[in-house]
């Protein structure tokens, strides 16, 4: 069975950069998908399962960052995530539950 890639570049589009809380929903919607994405920045890339890898990317509003995935929901991932990145994690942000 041939494994599936996707690889797409998505503009961070979220007024201060990808801090916690959006890396914090990226790795919740990550993590429910059976397949593996990587996000990269420049050299730096780190798992999107990983919230510490994705801290390191520091990625700035209007950085350009490169999405691969691959696996059997690779697909679906790309779609769920690229669909984040594309709402400027608007529509997340307001059905995530508040901080306690």
């Amino acid at each position: 069975m041939q494994e599936s890639v996707c690889r797409q570049i998505v503009t961070v589009k979220m007024k201060e950069g990808l801090h916690l809380r959006p890396i914090s929903e990226i790795v919740r919607i990550a993590r429910t998908y059976n397949c593996e994405m990587t996000i990269s920045n420049g050299d730096v890339s780190g798992s999107a399962k990983e919230a510490f890898d994705l801290l390191a990317l520091e990625a700035k509003t209007d950085i350009e960052l490169v999405l691969e995935a691959s696996g059997e929901d690779a697909s679906k991932l790309m779609e769920e995530i690229v669909q984040f990145f594309e709402s400027g994690y608007k529509k997340f942000e307001e059905t995530s539950d508040p901080p306690e």
